[in-house]
């Protein structure tokens, strides 16, 4: 078999695989005090925020323990312009914020946490996102 031949060959079967998994969006450990207990990729449909459905990719949730707990949201949108334009008609709620790295939209929800804390734990999260 020449070398083209191979060539195609590998092509074809590579093809042929499944797709690797996405990224996760929301790592294991942020700030290195708050470890993920569960994670989600969640249906766009069942968005609990208010979202344009079609401007959404991929939705993924988490929650996470460390000096109290938190439940993160992060939306990937279909542009930059689409979170800019959410994050100016986001109505503020309480024990709640967001921001917009990029092509993302963040929702962080928590109970009881250590203010310190939760600003490392939305810092670091939009840095990851930001990159």
């Amino acid at each position: 078999m020449t070398r083209r031949n191979w060539m195609w060959l590998a092509l074809a079967l590579s093809a042929c695989g499944e797709k690797p998994a996405p990224p996760e969006l929301l790592p294991e450990t942020v700030a290195t005090m708050w470890h993920r207990a569960s994670l989600r990729e969640m249906p766009v449909s069942e968005a609990p925020d208010p979202v344009p459905r079609t401007s959404v990719k991929r939705l993924q949730t988490a929650t996470y323990e460390g000096p109290g707990k938190i439940e993160a949201r992060v939306y990937e949108l279909t542009s930059s312009a689409v979170g800019l334009d959410m994050v100016q008609r986001w109505h503020p709620s309480a024990d709640t914020v967001f921001v917009n790295p990029g092509h993302y939209l963040v929702v962080v929800k928590w109970q009881q946490a250590d203010r310190q804390a939760l600003r490392d734990f939305v810092s670091e999260l939009e840095k990851r996102l930001a990159r």
